[in-house]
C-alpha cells in the first residue's frame, strides 16, 4: 500500500509525461537563487543599497521556504502502510499555502518601493516580481497535485 501512495506522488510530482529533471518548483528555486547572486553583486557599486537588501532578503526568505518544502516532501516516506492518513498532505498544503501568501506580500511590497531607482535595480525588481508570479502559478499545480493525492489517500482509507 506504501508502494502505491509513494509512486503515485512520485508520478504526479513528477508530471508523468515530463522528464524527472523538470520539476518546475525547483526550477524556479534555482532562477531566484541565480537572481539573489545578481543582486548581491550590485551591493558594491549600487546607489539603491536598502532596496537591493529587501530584494535580497525576499529571495532568500523564498528560496528558504522551497527547501523546507522539498525536505516536507520527505514525509510521505515516513507513511506506515497501515497508517495512512492524509495529515502527511495537509502539512504540506498548509506550507504551500504559506508560500503563496509570502508571494502575495512580496508582490505587494515590490510594487510600493519609492521611485526614482537605478535601471539595474528596476530591472531586478522586474525579474523577481515575474519569478514570484511564476511561483505562484507553479505553487498552485503543486496544490492541484495534493488534492489528487488527498482523494487517493482519502479512498485508500475508506476500503
Amino acid at each position: 500500500m506504501r508502494k502505491i501512495i509513494v509512486t503515485l506522488f512520485l508520478f504526479l510530482f513528477l508530471n508523468s509525461s515530463a522528464w524527472a529533471m523538470d520539476f518546475k518548483i525547483f526550477d524556479m528555486r534555482n532562477k531566484i537563487f541565480g537572481l539573489s547572486k545578481d543582486i548581491k553583486e550590485l551591493f558594491a557599486s549600487s546607489q539603491d543599497t536598502l532596496v537591493l537588501t529587501s530584494l535580497f532578503d525576499a529571495c532568500l526568505l523564498s528560496m528558504s521556504q522551497l527547501d523546507a518544502y522539498f525536505n516536507m516532501l520527505g514525509v510521505f516516506e515516513t507513511i506506515k502502510e497501515g497508517d495512512l492518513s492524509d495529515l502527511a498532505v495537509d502539512f504540506v498544503v498548509n506550507w504551500l499555502d504559506e508560500i503563496k501568501r509570502t508571494i502575495d506580500l512580496n508582490l505587494k511590497g515590490l510594487t510600493n518601493i519609492p521611485q526614482p531607482l537605478e535601471p539595474k535595480t528596476k530591472e531586478h525588481i522586474a525579474k523577481l516580481k515575474f519569478y514570484f508570479v511564476q511561483l505562484d502559478g507553479i505553487a498552485d499545480e503543486e496544490l492541484a497535485k495534493l488534492s489528487l493525492i488527498r482523494r487517493t489517500v482519502k479512498k485508500k482509507i475508506r476500503r
